[in-house]
């Protein structure tokens, strides 16, 4: 950079982000995933001019410095032709390995960069080549730096919000399918922004994923969940049986204090362990392998285990014997479908989750042909506007309409 500001010329830095590298690792093994990353190496020096560098960060990001660039065209077109490259099958003792990178691209012109904002910028920009969908270029420009100085506004007022009470949690009914009983709430996470009103979780929940924040999120939820329905009980607005369901995000998931989080807010409300469910997208727990054994000690607790929105993600049906799961939730998605094909996979689903031992609740249900579906499907419990809207207090969810008989 420092050569770039006395040739008055322009340098570019590209950040490849390797797609899909730890399940090579996962599945063959560190041995191949080493012949692999040498492979990178091989196919990026292939790509470069004498004078470019390139090197690797560690784990599966490997950073290309080009000096004396021509133009920001000119950078993107070689992170492009680097992604096909890396998109190309790479071959390796254990056979065939088909991976793909997510490339940012920055381009600094001026020398008021220094290096490491300049590799923060290509990095950010390859993250969002990789939330874009993978296989992608993103350059680094002004949207992205406004972009990203939101963020971190709604980062800072958000561990502001934690301190100040502005976050609150609303509560939707889970219901019996067959009869309307209420046999549990799901949490729901609110903040009460200043200036701002009352904002749903995907106004910052990805901003707090970004960091360990979603981890402090986490523990107010579980800690405040748990001491509501705990006064419920006490105060007879709940049954001793109610259980409260609590969105665990997969950094908390992996994190060492997961455990010791949830047994805290155990204690403190006086719950017993049997009455909080952990909800978890299938998204988290295919992707996370290693979070296994941080499973088996909440089980071990008593605390039930849920699949979150199944049907969004890549999960068979036959790998659910091997998620370490006691609940199934259908994504809504599924739920408002209305062809033939999807209510027949619905079943299909409800059927292969029984025969696995877990219990199916079906999320977003909004009217009575869709309960009907569902009941018909063998759905154990359901949850939507039709039976109970989120709020502050749990309120008497509408009775579930009751299945029509046979004969008319």
């Amino acid at each position: 950079m420092h050569r770039a500001v006395r040739a008055s010329s322009r340098t570019g830095l590209l950040f490849i982000d390797l797609d899909h590298f730890k399940a090579v690792n996962d599945g063959h093994g560190h041995a191949v995933g080493d012949e692999v990353l040498r492979q990178v190496a091989e196919r990026l020096r292939a790509e470069l001019r004498a004078g470019d560098g390139v090197g690797r960060l560690g784990g599966d990001e490997f950073v290309v410095l080009v000096e004396q660039l021509t133009s920001e065209a000119a950078l993107v077109e070689l992170a492009e032709r680097t992604a096909a490259s890396l998109a190309r099958p790479f071959t390796t003792s254990a056979g065939e390995v088909v991976l793909g990178a997510s490339i940012g691209v920055v381009v600094e012109g001026d020398g008021a960069t220094d290096a490491s904002a300049l590799l923060n910028d290509a990095d950010s920009a390859a993250y969002r080549a990789k939330a874009s969908g993978r296989g992608r270029v993103e350059v680094f420009d002004d949207d992205l730096r406004a972009e990203l100085a939101q963020a971190a506004q709604v980062e800072a007022d958000l561990r502001e919000a934690l301190a100040a009470d502005q976050l609150v949690l609303h509560y939707q009914p889970v219901v019996a399918a067959a009869d309307g009983r209420v046999l549990g709430y799901e949490a729901l996470l609110r903040w009460q922004r200043p200036g701002h009103g009352l904002l749903g979780p995907d106004a910052f929940i990805p901003v707090a994923e970004r960091t360990s924040l979603v981890c402090d999120l986490d523990r107010w939820v579980l800690g405040t969940a748990t001491r509501q329905l705990a006064s419920w009980v006490a105060d007879g607005s709940a049954e001793a049986s109610t259980t409260v369901a609590v969105n665990i995000s997969g950094r908390h998931l992996v994190d060492p204090s997961l455990v010791d989080d949830v047994e805290a807010a155990l204690a403190a409300s006086g719950l017993p362990a049997s009455s909080l469910v952990l909800e978890l997208t299938e998204t988290v727990l295919v992707s996370r392998p290693l979070a296994g054994s941080q499973l088996d000690r909440l089980r071990a607790l008593g605390v039930g285990v849920s699949i979150d929105d199944f049907g969004t993600g890549y999960t068979s049906i036959s790998q659910l014997q091997d998620l370490k799961a006691d609940t199934l939730k259908i994504d809504k998605s599924l739920v408002w479908a209305e062809s033939a094909g999807a209510a027949e996979l619905v079943r299909l689903v409800v059927h292969a989750a029984h025969a696995f031992g877990m219990v199916v609740v079906a999320e977003g249900v909004e009217d009575e042909a869709q309960l009907a579906r569902l009941r018909e499907a063998g759905c154990d419990e359901v949850q939507g506007y039709l039976l109970g809207r989120p709020g502050p207090r749990p309120s008497a969810p509408a009775p579930a309409p009751a299945p029509r008989s046979s004969r008319g």
